[in-house]
Parts: C-alpha cells; structure tokens; sequence
C-alpha cells in the first residue's frame, strides 16, 4: 500500500507540474487585466493538438514539432488578445462583459477544432527515447516525468526572476498597480499586455505538450478540464501570485490524483467532483488564496 500511494505521488508531481505552468500563465494575465482568461485552456489544447499535427500529419521531427506548437499557441493568444480582450477594453467593457467574450471564445476555439479534425482522441506522439522508464525502491519513474517535473521548475524559476528583477519585469507590476500612474511614468501598457499574453500563452503551449507527453492522447475537447482546474490551481495559490499558482499546481495535482487512488476503483468517474469541492472550500474558507492576498500581481516571495 505504501509503494502505491509512492507510485501515485510520482504521477502526481508529473500531473501538478502541467497544472502549475497553466496556472502560472492564467495569473499572469489576471493580474495585469484584472480578468480570467477562459480561453487559456484551449490555448492549451492548441499547443498540443498543432504538435500532433506537426509530428503526425506532417511529419516533421518531434523537437521542431514541439518548438513549433509552442510558436502556434503563442500567436493564438496574441491573436486572442488582439481581435478579442482589446476590443473590448478599448471601448470599456465591463467586467462582466470580458468575462462573457472570453467563455465565448473558449467555446468557439474549441468547436472551430471539432468542426474539422472532429472530437475523436488521438494518439500523441510521443519519441521513443522519453519511454524510458527508471526503478528506485520499487518505484517506477518514466524519464517523461522526470524531463514535465524539472522542465516547470525551470520555467518556474525563470519567469518568477523575469517578473521580480527584470525591466519588462518591473513595468509588468507597475501596470498591475496602477496602470494610469504606469502610464504617466511612460510605461506603454498595451505593451506589456502583449509581453504577457505572449508569457502566458506560451506557458499554455507547454503545458499542453507536458500533457500530451504524460497522457498520451489528444484531442479538441481536451483544454476544458485541465482549463478549469489550472484555474482552480490559480485560485488556491493567490490569483496575481506566481510561485503561489504554481504551488497552487502541485496541491490540487496531487489531491486530485490521491483522492482517486485512495478510494475504490468504482469511485474513479468522481474524479472532477473533488476539483469542485476543493474550490468550494477555497471560497469558503479562503477565497483570496493562500498567498500575498494584499497584492495584484507579484512575481517573487515578497519584497
């Protein structure tokens, strides 16, 4: 028993790591527009689904395949921002109004993609190399998981420094403060908007790929669920916190992966219930997250 809760929790860090990366990018982008981008998960559906297409229909090699899903989903939500949320704030839509749009266009990406590849799951390519499969104690851990675990770290790692000490860092926060005295200091604001739609949608790129790796299958449908847990993920780690989403990642991860393993197979089609319930009880009990509720959007521990 023991050696399986182990085994569990392997697979869960692999599981927290993918829902990390896509709460990090949904943090990043409340924090600057103050809103929740719902189309986040199909541009995770798209960084997977176009490396699918690269490697299998076209038949480039996986590295430039991968590379380049991550370019396609990048410009998706460029595009996204561009033709969707500028629109919108430009004429001052309302909170309520953006939130709309962006179910809206979550839901129109997601049936454009039905409409022509149809919602049948796909095999994800996936290199013989990244097969391998190492033994520690009994304990059964795929170089997969190991390359999803330490590939976020880094990432994680990088964009937290990026946002605390860099220039663009530096002026991302001041916009998510204030964004008329950001601009008065000759902050360009649309800028930075772009900068983080780009951050975001390229950490949604990624964690797409991550799943695709770990899960082995596609399809058009598949940005709802991981979608609206890396929410979930965002919201328990502090909604504008970066380490705290990513945090946020790995908790609901491993829950998620031990309440189906703890509990009779019979219970396993339950498995979204307790995505539900832990968000209940986040709003309940702590519905500004677990970390630095005081700010809108930080990149490091603290000052």
């Amino acid at each position: 028993m023991v050696l399986y809760i182990l085994q569990q929790l392997v697979n869960a860090l692999s599981y927290g790591s993918i829902l990390g990366l896509l709460a990090v990018g949904y943090t990043m982008i409340y924090g600057i527009l103050g809103l929740i981008n719902f189309a986040h998960g199909e541009i995770f559906m798209i960084g997977a689904f176009s490396c699918y297409l690269f490697a299998t229909v076209l038949n480039i090699p996986w590295a430039l395949a991968a590379l380049l899903a991550i370019i396609t989903s990048t410009i998706s939500g460029l595009l996204l921002e561009r033709f969707v949320y500028q629109p919108c704030i430009r004429r001052g839509g309302s909170v309520l109004t953006i939130f709309i749009v962006s179910f809206a266009a979550s839901i129109f990406i997601r049936f454009l993609f039905m409409m022509f590849f149809t919602d049948t799951r796909r095999a994800f390519p996936i290199p013989a190399f990244f097969e391998k499969i190492y033994f520690v104690g009994g304990i059964a851990i795929g170089l997969r998981d190991i390359l999803i675990f330490t590939t976020t770290i880094l990432i994680m790692l990088i964009v937290s420094y990026f946002v605390k000490y860099s220039r663009l860092g530096i002026a991302m926060r001041a916009v998510s403060y204030d964004k008329r005295t950001a601009s008065l200091m000759g902050i360009n604001s649309i800028r930075i908007i772009k900068v983080v739609f780009i951050i975001g949608s390229m950490l949604a790129g990624i964690s797409g790929l991550e799943y695709g790796l770990s899960f082995g299958i596609v399809n058009p449908s598949m940005g709802f669920n991981p979608g609206l847990t890396g929410f979930i993920a965002a919201v328990l780690g502090g909604v504008g916190n970066v380490p705290g989403a990513m945090i946020g990642g790995f908790i609901v991860g491993i829950g998620e992966i031990l309440f189906v393993a703890i509990l009779p197979a019979i219970y396993s089609p339950l498995r979204p219930l307790f995505v539900w319930i832990l968000l209940f009880l986040i709003l309940f009990l702590k519905p500004t997250g677990l970390f630095r509720p005081n700010v809108k959007f930080e990149g490091g521990w603290g000052e």
